[in-house]
Order: structure tokens, then sequence, then C-alpha cells
């Protein structure tokens, strides 16, 4: 695989991680939330992408050394799960998702954790790959998260809820297709 292949797949992976970030923020955004709060909220959102895809890696990478081709597909099964998943979950949801209310640092940290917490699943699955892969997907993740969850926040400020559910739904897509992808 070439390096701008490699490069397409972690902007793609990147795009949708942040689907989360984005239709999420969304629903913040229809809240009043502070400037500060808000850039505080996509600082917090990226760091988390980028950390639990670390430690994601760092399990994958270990688990790669003992179990060698195994690791590859079970990575790939991996993310394809989490992408059908989050497909399930979007069509079939009961709950109605409603603006969460954000006051503390805790409440940020908490809400940062839980948006990104699918970027340690996949940051396992980049270990299975490689490491520097995976170190630079996690980069891309913080990034791409930060930036979407900013967007999400505008959005939500200024169109309301319409997006959410169709950008959760493309993550899920890309999810399954990058899973697909590891499999060759």
């Amino acid at each position: 695989m070439s390096h701008v292949d490699d490069l397409l797949e972690i902007m793609m992976m990147s795009f949708a991680l942040g689907m989360d970030a984005l239709s999420l923020s969304i629903g913040v955004g229809l809240g009043s939330i502070s400037r500060r709060t808000a850039v505080q909220l996509c600082a917090f959102i990226g760091v988390f992408h980028v950390a639990l895809t670390l430690i994601g890696i760092g399990f994958g990478d270990w688990i790669g050394d003992y179990l060698g081709a195994v690791a590859k597909w079970f990575g790939a099964l991996l993310i394809i799960g989490l992408g059908v998943h989050m497909a399930y979950h979007t069509l079939f949801s009961k709950e109605e998702k409603r603006p969460r209310t954000i006051d503390s640092l805790l409440s940020l940290a908490v809400f940062a954790a839980s948006v990104s917490i699918d970027a340690l699943s996949v940051g396992f699955s980049l270990g299975l790959r490689s490491v520097a892969y995976g170190a630079a997907s996690a980069i891309a993740f913080g990034v791409v998260s930060c930036c979407m969850c900013g967007a999400g926040l505008a959005i939500g400020r200024k169109f309301g809820q319409a997006i959410g559910h169709y950008g959760e739904l493309a993550g899920a897509c890309i999810l399954i297709l990058c899973g697909i992808g590891f499999l060759h």
C-alpha cells in the first residue's frame, strides 16, 4: 500500500471517528455554551481521541506480537463490528438525544471520554497493523475530531439536529469500509 493510500485511509477513519464528535456537539450547541467552554470541549475531545487511540495501539501491538496473522483479521472485524454497532444504534435507537449540559471541567472530561471511546477500539486494531501507522492515525483522529466538534457546536447553534443522524450513519459506513480494507 502506498503512502497516499495510507493517508487517504487515515483521513477516512478520522472523519468516521469524528462523526460522533460532530453529531453530539450539535446537541450541545443547541444549548447555551460559552466560547471558552466550546474551545475547552474541542480540546478535550481532541486529546481524548489521541490518548485513547494510543492506549489501544499499545494493547494491539502487544497482542499482535503473540497472535500474528490472526490478529489482523481480529482487528479488521473489530472495526467492522464498531461500524455495524454505530449504524444499528443510529438507525434503531429509541432514546431521544437531548442537548447535554456541560458546566464543569469534570463534565467536559466525561463527555469527551464518552465521545472518544470508539478511538480505543480503532487504536487496538491499528496497533495490530503497525505502531507508526497507528501513531500518525492517532494525531489525525485528534485534530479532525477537535475540528468536527467545533463544527458541530457551530451547526447546533445555527441549524439544529437534522445532520446528526445522517452524520453518524456516514461515519458507520466509513468504519465498515475501512475494516474491509484491512482484510486485504
